[in-house]
C-alpha cells in the first residue's frame, strides 16, 4: 500500500512548468521528488556532470599511487618525505571535497 495518499492539483502556466521541468532536469529526478524535497527544506543540489566520477576515480587513484610510493620509500629508508605525506594530505582533502559536492546528505 502507498505511504503518499494525499493529492494536490496544481496548475501551472506554460512558463511555470517550462521552469519547474528545467530545474527537475537538473538535479535528475523527477517532478514529484523535487516538490518533495523543495517542501522539506531539503538541500537540492544538481546532478553531478558524467565526469565527475572519473575525477573522483582518478584522485583516489593518484592517492593510492601516492601511497604506494611513501610506503617503499618508507621500507627502504631511503628519505624522509615530508612534501609527499602534504601531497597525499591534500589529496584526501580535494577527494573529500569533490565527493561532499556532489553526494547527496
Amino acid at each position: 500500500m502507498r505511504s503518499r495518499t494525499n493529492q494536490i492539483i496544481i496548475r501551472l502556466s506554460d512558463e511555470e512548468l517550462a521552469d519547474l521541468n528545467e530545474k527537475v532536469s537538473r538535479v535528475r529526478g523527477s517532478r514529484e521528488r523535487f516538490i518533495r524535497q523543495c517542501i522539506s527544506g531539503a538541500a537540492i543540489r544538481e546532478a553531478p556532470s558524467v565526469d565527475v566520477p572519473k575525477l573522483i576515480y582518478e584522485v583516489r587513484r593518484v592517492g593510492a599511487s601516492l601511497n604506494r610510493i611513501l610506503i617503499i620509500a618508507n621500507a627502504k629508508g631511503l628519505l624522509e618525505v615530508p612534501e609527499l605525506r602534504r601531497a597525499m594530505e591534500r589529496n584526501r582533502e580535494l577527494e573529500v571535497r569533490i565527493v561532499d559536492a556532489y553526494t547527496k546528505d
